[in-house]
């Protein structure tokens, strides 16, 4: 009974040390930046995956964009100000976003396929164990089949 008590309060003292540390972080940022692509939210990264248009909403004063691949500039504005703003999808182009000269977010989009999908939304961890998974199913099967044919006596 003691330990329930132990338990109940670790929980509670635990989501409260979140629901304050949610509300402390949310007050040291200006604003927000949405990459919205397909009528879903885009989960900023590193790489992104997008359609063929994706849509840009921010809640700061003015953000300045930079959409560009190599030498070659899609999109350049120092001062958007308004709060929406689509763009048309280039494969392997790089997205900057600054306000008040620090970088909000830098990232590479790409085009939505499949294996793009595969390799930049789930990770790399995702492929890893999809590989394995299908590398313990080949060795099954494997398996299966020298035991049909008693293989095991031969090669032992």
């Amino acid at each position: 009974m003691r330990a329930r008590k132990y338990i109940l309060f670790f929980l509670l003292f635990i989501f409260l040390f979140a629901f304050l540390n949610i509300n402390v972080n949310a007050e040291e940022k200006d604003g927000f930046i949405w990459i919205i692509s397909n009528n879903k939210l885009v989960k900023q990264s590193e790489h992104i995956v997008l359609d063929n248009e994706f849509f840009i909403f921010h809640t700061y004063n003015y953000i300045s964009i930079r959409y560009y691949k190599d030498n070659e500039t899609f999109f350049n504005r120092e001062r958007q100000v308004g709060k929406m703003l689509s763009l048309i999808l280039h494969d392997g182009a790089t997205l900057e976003i600054k306000h008040n000269e620090s970088i909000l977010l830098k990232t590479i989009t790409h085009e939505n396929t499949l294996s793009n999908a595969i390799k930049y939304r789930l990770g790399v961890e995702f492929q890893q164990s999809i590989i394995s998974i299908v590398m313990a199913f080949i060795v099954a099967i494997l398996l299966n089949v020298a035991y049909y044919y008693n293989l095991e006596r031969r090669i032992i």
